[in-house]
């Protein structure tokens, strides 16, 4: 089943800015409010994790217009304040989205804190292998087009390269994350660890994104401009991995 966790030392729901969400959205819905989760880097303890990144998946019993009116002025101060935007869902349009999103609700459905309400993880459907191989494939390629125009603005600057490797690295790292599902593979929670199962699995060397961890740690000794095309060649192999990979078997969307 899901697995609802806290990291040490950490109580989110006493998080300054959560808790005035949480109590934003309370007063404008009501029972109409069934869930606030947060999930992402801070919630699987990585290293690095930036303090602003805290994505939330708030349930709600419904979609409509008055719904997402009554929502906007707690949505609009937890934005103010440089956070992602929360996820709407309602109970069906989440079950619903698990052969649309299957990276991103395995992921959640994993690890992940409920900050209000049930947990609307605990009885995600099933998530098809196939399904998750071809999302995997579809966001490498996806990702790897906007690392190349992202490249080519940057002309050559290592400052903007530097921006560059560090933004793009977490979200590289959980598609790595969805690849190792395809296999049963035990799925690391740390972006670095998980880049390096999934480079011995695909047969890649992980030096490229060792590289990119220590960058994003402030290392400055990496230089940004070297870097680059060895990590454009290494992702670029991922690609071409993940398009011949066969799913073991269909997998769930929450940790047994």
């Amino acid at each position: 089943m899901a697995e609802e966790v806290s990291v040490p030392d950490t109580d989110w729901k006493k998080h300054s800015d959560i808790a005035a969400l949480v109590d934003g959205l309370s007063g404008a819905l009501g029972d109409k409010l069934h869930a606030v989760v947060l999930h992402g880097p801070a919630v699987r303890g990585e290293v690095g994790a930036a303090p602003r990144e805290l994505p939330l998946l708030v349930l709600v019993a419904d979609l409509d217009p008055d719904t997402l009116s009554a929502v906007g002025p707690a949505l609009s101060k937890w934005v103010s304040h440089d956070l992602p935007v929360p996820r709407l869902f309602t109970a069906t349009s989440l079950a619903e989205a698990a052969d649309v999103f299957p990276i991103e609700l395995a992921d959640l459905a994993e690890k992940h804190v409920v900050i209000f309400g049930s947990d609307p993880l605990a009885a995600m459907p099933e998530i098809d292998g196939e399904h998750l191989r071809l999302q995997c494939e579809r966001e490498l390629r996806e990702k790897l087009m906007r690392l190349e125009e992202a490249f080519a603005l940057a002309r050559g600057k290592e400052a903007d390269l530097r921006r560059l490797l560090a933004a793009s690295y977490p979200a590289f790292a959980m598609i790595f994350r969805g690849c190792l599902r395809l296999h049963g593979d035990p799925v690391p929670a740390d972006g670095a660890a998980a880049a390096t199962a999934f480079c011995t699995r695909a047969g890649i060397d992980p030096e490229p994104f060792s590289a990119v961890e220590r960058l994003r740690r402030g290392d400055r000794a990496v230089s940004a401009a070297s870097l680059f095309p060895r990590y454009h060649a290494a992702i670029t192999r991922a690609v071409d991995a993940v398009d011949k990979f066969v799913p073991h078997t269909r997998t769930r969307s929450q940790s047994a």
